[in-house]
């Protein structure tokens, strides 16, 4: 965004070689903004963003509420370009994806450590809720830089019209994602990074983030 902000301070912005995008798609609902630099290349910016509640109630050995928070987004800086000087394209660059889910668990029901008898009787010792403690957990990408590749449809910064569709199918690279557990209770031995390890080795294949989206564009 930057890059472009000085392109566009450091030369003259003629009829539609500025163009502004809305969309929406895998990372929320967002915004472009691109600039043309020649027949064939587009530099643009992007923002966008989506933020979702959870309040959930998990059947499981106790059964546990999960609440929380889930957002997606990015923010990206891109070249665009297009080979046949039409609305094809394709696009590379570079950004951060925004993507992380956090929130809270709460047992809601006693468990049970040991055996129980055919009536159901814990014949073991009773944890209460309380002595459970809450499972705070989050899962997120540590890295701070992730390259984008893909390729998409419409041409902000140059054409006869000006209004374009937008469309894009794409992949953030983002490394494998990371998952954090505290806990305050009886399960806290369980949340250390030696213990989490298997499960973050489990989704180191979710690296790469995919991106599709649709829109429309308009130049100025």
């Amino acid at each position: 965004m930057a890059v472009l902000a000085a392109t566009l301070l450091a030369s003259p912005v003629s009829a539609q070689d500025l163009g502004i995008g809305l969309r929406v798609g895998s990372t929320g609902i967002g915004a472009d903004i691109a600039y043309n630099l020649t027949p064939k290349i587009n530099i643009r910016g992007h923002f966008s963003t989506l933020s979702l509640s959870i309040d959930e109630s998990v059947s499981d050995d106790p059964e546990m509420r999960a609440t929380g928070d889930v957002r997606t987004g990015a923010f990206m800086a891109y070249v665009d370009y297009h080979p046949f000087q039409n609305s094809f394209r394709v696009t590379a660059g570079i950004g951060k994806n925004l993507f992380d889910i956090s929130g809270t668990a709460v047992a809601i029901e006693s468990v049970c450590f040991g055996d129980e008898d055919s009536q159901g009787v814990c014949e073991g010792k009773v944890f209460q809720p309380e002595k459970l403690g809450d499972l705070d957990y989050a899962i997120s990408y540590p890295s701070s830089i992730h390259p984008y590749a893909g390729i998409g449809f419409g041409n902000l910064g140059r054409g006869k019209s000006r209004i374009t569709f937008l469309f894009d199918l794409s992949v953030i690279y983002s490394g494998a994602p990371e998952i954090e557990l505290n806990n305050d209770g009886l399960f806290a031995p369980t949340t250390t990074r030696e213990n989490l390890k298997p499960l973050n080795d489990g989704i180191e294949s979710f690296a790469w983030f995919p991106v599709i989206s649709i829109g429309v564009g308009f130049r100025i």
